[in-house]
């Protein structure tokens, strides 16, 4: 039996938009946990994720002839992709790799976040005009302005690199977590 909507096309429309919206955003959360090794979670949003999906395309599927449905269901996914983007920026999943270059002031930056509970660790390096200082922090990515924030405080010309880690293997990453 296929999914119905109701013969109202206002409210029809209005279902499918908000249930695309709904799965759309569910999937790019799932994504977020697939890159990072959640196969539990991942799986278990992706199950959610297909039945609504089923239901809205057998419901638009089933009155393909009207183009409103297939405006609903096409700003959905849109709206939906903003908004699962937005969802994930917001809960911060995961930790970031945070690499600081700076010339002089390696040491007071890894102070700094130390002082903040975060783990850090300066390396003298050699950069095209001298001596350098690197200092490597792995922090929640939800920490990760306040940690920016630290280092540009003492050095606001030291150069950050930022990417996402996947992976963990003992250490320190601060704020409570080992």
């Amino acid at each position: 039996m296929l999914a119905m909507l109701p013969d109202n096309i206002f409210l029809g429309c209005l279902i499918v938009f908000a249930l695309r919206v709904t799965d759309v955003s569910m999937g790019t959360l799932r994504t977020v946990y697939i890159l990072q090794g959640r196969r539990l979670l991942a799986a278990c949003i992706g199950f959610f994720e297909v039945l609504i999906w089923i239901f809205v395309v057998s419901s638009v599927v089933g009155a393909i002839t009207d183009w409103m449905l297939m405006v609903a269901y096409a700003l959905g996914f849109a709206t939906g992709t903003w908004v699962g983007l937005s969802l994930e920026r917001r809960f911060a999943i995961g930790f970031t790799q945070l690499r600081v270059i700076s010339d002089d002031n390696g040491e007071n930056i890894a102070k700094a976040l130390w002082a903040e509970d975060f783990g850090a660790t300066v390396v003298r390096g050699h950069g095209k005009n001298g001596a350098v200082d690197l200092v490597f922090s792995i922090v929640p990515r939800r920490w990760l302005k306040r940690c920016v924030n630290l280092a540009t405080k003492v050095d606001s010309d030291c150069f950050i690199s930022v990417s996402d880690s996947r992976y963990l293997f003992r250490g320190y990453m601060g704020q409570g977590k080992k």
